[in-house]
């Protein structure tokens, strides 16, 4: 309706079980060196490698920025928890001496509102073209109307988040209070739902509250940051709320749904993840850092590799060598500066991502 331009269109309708031949009849129908997908875990996506590889084509994966902002990312092969960027933090030490400082992203002009456009275009797309695309499922765990909903309440309550995370981090800063940061992903995110060992998000706040509880300092706080992205249809405040009473460390817990995120990265004693881009974040900020699901940054030497019971008094800071090492790698390979949704930041993108197709040597 919006993107897909005037030629060269292949429209599929079936069921998704025939998914895998008719890939096979595209693939085979030309002269095509590479394929390109946002997102590896969708499951109009799952059938895409065997194919794209029985075909000798490589498989572009995009996905949102492991580095923000003003970065997206395209990888080869496939992103976070199936990206075969090595795991070995001695091969990025290696590879310090051969991979030039990564550079600054320059400003795509991103805007929420721009984005939000987008999302309506897409809501409107799967409206109209239901009948026509009978079996298709949207990655989207919710309907337009009940996101929209959410959304529209949070955004009505966007200036009390704003004043009362403002009042949290002001009180922490000037009382030298000690926190650990516990930021929140989206529930339906293929990071929890696929590359974790969580189902819910709730099951994560439970198990990061119940050795909070158990094993940190006495005097210590811990901050829960909501996603900014969230719809408020999963109630996590109150849950939170409610853990942290039976557990005894309801005076210790501190839920925001808004606040300055460098600011609070800056002064905390530790960042819990599960397997967010804040995680990098953290580590720019050198911040102990522990990841509870699998995540591109789990190095040894820049995240704990203990248990989380033992994060809270144990955690050291990262290896700021090797994570700049880890980073320049990063950009270089997997990074594009550009943006989705910005007609600046899409006109930056598609030039670096045909600067990357042209370079690419095929395998």
């Amino acid at each position: 309706m919006a993107y897909a331009g005037r030629e060269n269109v292949s429209n599929f309708s079936a069921e998704a079980h025939a998914l895998p031949d008719w890939y096979s009849e595209i693939f085979g129908s030309g002269d095509f060196t590479d394929t390109l997908l946002f997102g590896d875990c969708r499951k109009i996506h799952q059938p895409v490698h065997a194919t794209a590889e029985q075909n000798n084509i490589r498989v572009n994966v995009f996905e949102e920025g492991y580095v923000r902002p003003h970065w997206l990312t395209m990888e080869l092969h496939g992103v976070n928890g199936r990206s075969r960027l090595p795991r070995d933090p001695a091969w990025y030490r290696e590879q310090r001496t051969m991979t030039p400082p990564s550079p600054t992203g320059q400003t795509t002009g991103y805007n929420l509102y721009e984005r939000a456009y987008h999302d309506i275009r897409y809501r409107a797309a799967n409206a109209i073209y239901a009948s026509r695309f009978p079996h298709y499922e949207s990655h989207r765990p919710h309907n337009g109307y009940r996101e929209y909903a959410g959304l529209a309440r949070r955004l009505l309550l966007e200036r009390q988040y704003r004043a009362e995370a403002k009042r949290l981090t002001e009180r922490l800063l000037a009382k030298k209070l000690p926190y650990y940061l516990f930021p929140l992903q989206l529930n339906s995110d293929s990071q929890i739902q696929v590359h974790s060992p969580f189902d819910s998000i709730r099951q994560a706040i439970d198990h990061v509250l119940t050795s909070f509880a158990a094993h940190a300092p006495a005097d210590a706080l811990l901050v829960i940051k909501n996603h900014p992205l969230d719809t408020g249809l999963i109630e996590y405040r109150n849950y939170a709320k409610s853990a942290a009473k039976t557990l005894g460390v309801a005076d210790r817990l501190e839920f925001i749904d808004a606040g300055h995120l460098p600011t609070l990265l800056d002064r905390a004693r530790g960042v819990v993840v599960v397997n967010s881009t804040v995680g990098l974040s953290a580590l720019h900020h050198r911040r102990p850092l522990k990841a509870l699901g699998t995540a591109i940054y789990d190095l040894e030497g820049m995240t704990w590799h203990g248990s989380l019971d033992t994060f809270w008094r144990e955690a050291e800071e990262p290896d700021m060598t090797l994570y700049q090492a880890f980073l320049d790698y990063l950009v270089h390979h997997t990074q594009i500066n550009g943006d989705f949704y910005t007609r600046t930041g899409i006109a930056m993108a598609v030039a670096g991502v045909v600067k990357r197709l042209e370079a690419t040597t095929h395998d």
